[in-house]
């Protein structure tokens, strides 16, 4: 197989110009999006430029000890992100949530041991590719399943003091929450999975191929990605959700407003 054709920037400026189809549509609705997507296009630019770079000075060091050290920056930063999205507080809440995407990149890993040598998996090209696409999955699962959980609980907070009220032990009262939660989180990945290769060619798959792989190899890559991100988004959705909910009640079992950021 031929190696991968090398994009311009130049070719790239010219190819942002499809951009012009959804201004136009933002423009006909009076959205008023059109100045935050040219601020997230070019954010996205030069953060990915400048990760570009680092990558390359990561790849070319390999140093176990600075690949993690990456990986775990990426974790807190992913952390954040998802807290910021659900409307939480990040000074109240990172302590209680960032353990739940510890433990599941640390359960990811322990998995992706089954298929590769420590070495081949401390390596900055195997390590930070798959950990990035499994938090990548891991931050739109998470926000979903926070944001869900919260919402349904502020909108229903006299049903959660009745569970209590019942009887019902913190856990207990939270669970329809909860239930709710997940299945609003992990439905997307589930048909995500159900789909994937009839109605789309899955980013995996189709960078291999791109990189020169045979498809055999590219699907093989593909059905193990897809693995530890469906088990790695439901267990850091559901560790997530399960370790906020110990922030987020006063004493006396009621919702904590504090929790949330405040909206100008």
């Amino acid at each position: 197989m031929s190696e991968t054709m090398v994009i311009s920037i130049p070719a790239l400026i010219i190819f942002s110009v499809m951009l012009v189809f959804p201004v136009a549509i933002f423009r006909h609705l009076q959205l008023r999006l059109t100045r935050d997507l040219i601020v997230s296009m070019l954010r996205m630019a030069v953060q990915l430029g400048l990760v570009a770079v680092y990558l390359e000075w990561v790849f070319r060091l390999d140093m176990l000890a600075l690949n993690v050290a990456w990986v775990l920056v990426m974790i807190v930063v992913a952390t954040g992100s998802i807290l910021r999205q659900s409307g939480l507080s990040w000074r109240r809440c990172l302590r209680a949530v960032l353990p739940a995407h510890l433990l599941t990149s640390f359960l990811t890993l322990a998995g992706f041991l089954l298929v590769f040598d420590p070495a081949t998996l401390g390596s900055a090209r195997y390590l930070v590719p798959l950990m990035g696409m499994v938090l990548g999955n891991i931050l739109r699962s998470n926000v979903v399943a926070l944001d869900r959980f919260f919402s349904d609980l502020r909108a229903n907070s006299d049903m959660h003091i009745q569970y209590l009220t019942l009887g019902a032990s913190e856990a207990e009262a939270v669970r329809p929450f909860l239930r709710s939660a997940l299945r609003a989180a992990v439905g997307p990945q589930l048909g995500t999975v159900a789909t994937m290769g009839i109605v789309s060619l899955p980013g995996m798959m189709t960078g291999q191929i791109l990189g020169g792989s045979s498809p055999a190899v590219a699907i093989g890559y593909q059905i193990m990605i897809m693995i530890a991100i469906f088990t790695a988004a439901t267990v850091s959705a559901f560790l997530a959700v399960h370790f906020a909910r110990k922030a987020a009640f006063d004493p006396f079992g009621r919702l904590d407003e504090s929790i949330f950021l405040r909206r100008s």
